[in-house]
């Protein structure tokens, strides 16, 4: 049996669910800086290091057994805004294609990323505190979504509605 440390005190095997987390994070921060070193655009540079910001704490609330206790705020955005925003896009719902262009379809890989780093959180976390940041993933995913937006095309038309008409 591999084993390695959890924190100071505890060690688990290399296999636990929280150690697969703790590299899904690692591995998320470093996908961002990547798209980051390649962009030429300062707008999307700063855009991502709001979102690299995030991590880095929910990083350091995982591996010091803290509480994810600020509300998250990307952009000028809150939670409730973020939610509302993703949950009912003015526009439509994209459909991803690679007419999207590049800056667009990284942060498209990011938000799917972001969704296989929170199912990790949650087979690794069961109790009130750790739930906070399975939260704070959803959100994030969310909010890629809405930046995701900001970064298509101007004329791109793979966008669906699926609101009823009345």
């Amino acid at each position: 049996m591999t084993l390695t440390s959890l924190n100071a005190h505890e060690k688990v095997n290399k296999s636990s669910a929280r150690i697969e987390f703790r590299g899904k994070l690692d591995s998320l921060n470093a996908r961002i800086i990547l798209f980051q070193a390649n962009s030429q655009n300062n707008n999307y540079i700063a855009d991502l290091e709001e979102v690299r910001e995030v991590v880095r704490k929910l990083q350091r609330c995982e591996a010091c057994d803290e509480v994810f206790a600020e509300r998250l705020t990307l952009w000028g955005l809150d939670e409730d805004k973020i939610h509302s925003l993703s949950h009912n896009p003015e526009k439509g719902h994209i459909l991803p294609h690679y007419d999207m262009k590049r800056d667009a379809a990284e942060i498209n890989f990011l938000r799917t990323f972001i969704r296989e780093v929170e199912i990790c959180a949650c087979k690794a976390f069961d109790d009130d505190d750790k739930l906070r940041i399975i939260h704070v993933l959803n959100r994030l995913s969310s909010a890629l979504y809405i930046l995701t937006y900001k970064y298509l095309p101007e004329n791109y038309d793979k966008i669906i509605n699926f609101r009823a008409k009345k």
